[in-house]
């Protein structure tokens, strides 16, 4: 292919890509059958609206408090009910009627006509409370509040608990957010009623708007800005490995229930095998609230599951949320993967939705120069909606052996896990580059036989998306003799919401298991999937676009089971082996791909 082809295909997939990601939809469902009037826009353009409660309109919950996400039931009832009435939330209470959160339609409700409804919804606990708003639209398009109702939610509640390993010995970080900055502290202990508990502190951050790169992140706004309140992260040392620990955060006035977690092998512990599993673009799924991660519900579900039975730790390779901007969704997220993380270590990368900007770059805090990395052959835009990691940054804290939660690596078990940032600059002679080859140089096979490497962009695809097979490309030309090299087993990747493996490869030639690394895309962990065809390459061994599911793999001292399995349902559609590299390999000359 010629470099013209190349460019006109860049451009192609850029294009693709960005109409893909133009967001003009109602965060609702709405019945096409019914109306094609956008009414959040349409009251946009309101000159106002007033209040004018009707004795005859009522609004109400079967609760007036509520916890973190709480399922709540929100009846109205109108005899003079019209199409266009909506039921509005918004929080805090003191926001102006144009600026809610949410709404649904009355008309969505079944038996609508009869004058009384009932939605059932999943309410987050944003740091502040709930006022629902009944709206009656007029034909001038007028809003009037006809009906509200409060909904409190607790006082610094502690929330979104994760945990992660920091690679050293005998510790463990807890991190969770909260409405305020009172005194955090960890309590934990061996005994499950936390009977001679030891109290860690904790750090406390938090960002502003100004904090934040671009728009439509720096906004203030429900759908844009809302203040995240305060990040805390305690350090949990001198844990014994196997041993569980149970553990409690938050304050002396308030804290979370009870969770628990295995104390991580020291590197001198004889360990049979290590169980994790990875992932990339997830994304949430809860209704009013909900936008296209239609598979994140089952993936979430099923993930519990898998950590009931018994992970080590499970790898997230970027874009978590999808927010891109929007901060509600955050907080839909870090309460989606709770029930996970609290008990897994949870270690996530960045991709192009937690990061990608083209303005504001003197707020990244990766450090990069200027905006980024936009390289003229790459399709690197402003998918992070003005974030630039920012959000990402407060949240996760990683190991600090390299560029925070943008790249860096751990040793858990039999396994050396480098995470590393194809939203950053990968060339040879970039600060990335040589940090990757330094890890690389310093894993130890006697105490970690196995290394797996993960990036939110492939550096294998056949999928027809030529933008990011051209980035690809461009991967492989700069990082796949360095794994060669060193002996990488396994590479993941996300970006693409689909599921491809290679065979053992180097350099687009399949060779035989043990002399070269698999390549597997595993972007189908909720967002939807990319139903683009497969160009044939003699490389590429399984592909589903098909199916929602993760990557479990079970590493022993002779190999790794890999398995790719689909959600909902466990079933598994993708199912091989990694052997050991043969020892006399490292000493072969790479040839590089034409």
């Amino acid at each position: 292919m010629t470099w013209l082809l190349l460019l006109l295909a860049v451009i192609s997939n850029v294009t693709a890509r960005n109409l893909k990601n133009i967001e003009h939809t109602p965060l609702h469902k709405r019945n096409a059958q019914k109306v094609l009037l956008d009414v959040r826009d349409t009251l946009v353009y309101f000159s106002g609206a007033e209040y004018s409660y009707d004795p005859s309109v009522k609004l109400y919950a079967n609760t007036s408090k509520i916890t973190n996400m709480d399922a709540v039931a929100i009846t109205w009832e109108n005899p003079s009910a019209s199409l266009f009435d909506m039921v509005a939330i918004y929080t805090p209470p003191s926001r102006d009627v144009m600026d809610y959160l949410d709404y649904r339609y009355v008309s969505d409700t079944e038996g609508w006509q009869k004058s009384q409804g009932v939605f059932h919804e999943v309410l987050f606990n944003m740091r502040a409370d709930y006022e629902l708003r009944y709206l009656a639209i007029d034909e001038h398009k007028k809003a009037t509040v006809k009906a509200s109702f409060r909904i409190s939610v607790p006082d610094n509640e502690p929330m979104h608990g994760h945990i992660a390993v920091t690679g050293r010995s005998g510790e463990m970080r807890v991190m969770w957010g909260s409405a305020k900055s009172d005194k955090p502290r960890v309590k934990f202990s061996q005994s499950p009623d936390l009977k001679n508990s030891v109290t860690v502190e904790a750090t406390t951050t938090t960002y502003t708007a100004d904090d934040l790169c671009g728009a439509r992140a720096n906004i203030t706004n429900p759908l844009m800005f809302q203040d995240p309140g305060f990040f805390h992260t305690a350090l949990l040392k001198d844990l014994k490995p196997g041993v569980r620990y149970y553990y409690t955060y938050g304050t002396d006035k308030i804290t979370s229930k009870t969770a628990s977690f295995i104390g991580a092998p020291y590197p001198e512990t004889k360990v049979a095998e290590t169980r994790f599993i990875g992932f990339g673009d997830m994304g949430v799924h809860y209704p009013p609230y909900h936008g296209d991660s239609t598979g994140a519900a089952d993936v979430t579900k099923a993930l519990e599951q898998e950590a009931a039975k018994g992970l080590d730790f499970i790898l997230h390779f970027g874009d978590l949320s999808y927010a891109r901007g929007r901060g509600y969704i955050w907080d839909q997220f870090m309460s989606q993967m709770t029930k996970v993380a609290e008990q897994v270590p949870y270690m996530v990368g960045v991709g192009n939705h937690e990061y990608d900007h083209v303005s504001g770059g003197e707020k990244d805090p990766s450090g990069a120069p200027e905006n980024g990395f936009h390289p003229d052959w790459g399709n690197y835009g402003e998918d992070g909606g003005g974030e630039c990691g920012v959000p990402t940054v407060h949240r996760y804290v990683s190991p600090d052996n390299g560029n925070g939660v943008f790249w860096y690596s751990f040793d858990y078990g039999l396994v050396h896990v480098i995470q590393f940032s194809s939203e950053h600059d990968f060339r040879p002679g970039s600060r990335q580059f040589l940090w990757i080859e330094k890890d690389l140089k310093s894993v130890d096979r006697k105490k970690t036989p196995w290394i797996v490497v993960t990036s939110h962009r492939p550096l294998y695809t056949s999928q027809e998306q030529n933008g990011d097979h051209i980035v690809g490309l461009h991967m492989r030309l700069s990082l796949e003799e360095l794994f060669y090299v060193h002996s990488v087993n396994l590479h993941m990747a996300g970006h693409l919401h689909s599921y491809e493996r290679t065979c053992t490869v180097i350099a687009g030639d399949c060779v035989k298991p043990g002399t070269g690394t698999v390549y597997v895309i595993v972007g189908s962990a909720g967002k939807f999937l990319d139903a683009e065809s497969y160009n044939e390459y003699p490389w590429s061994k399984y592909q589903n676009c098909e199916k929602f599911g993760y990557e479990r793999i079970t590493a022993n001292a002779t190999h790794m089971h890999v398995e790719f399995v689909a959600a909902p349902g466990g079933e598994v559609l993708d199912n091989f082996i990694v052997p050991s590299w043969e020892e006399n390999l490292t000493q072969r000359t790479f040839k590089k791909f034409n």
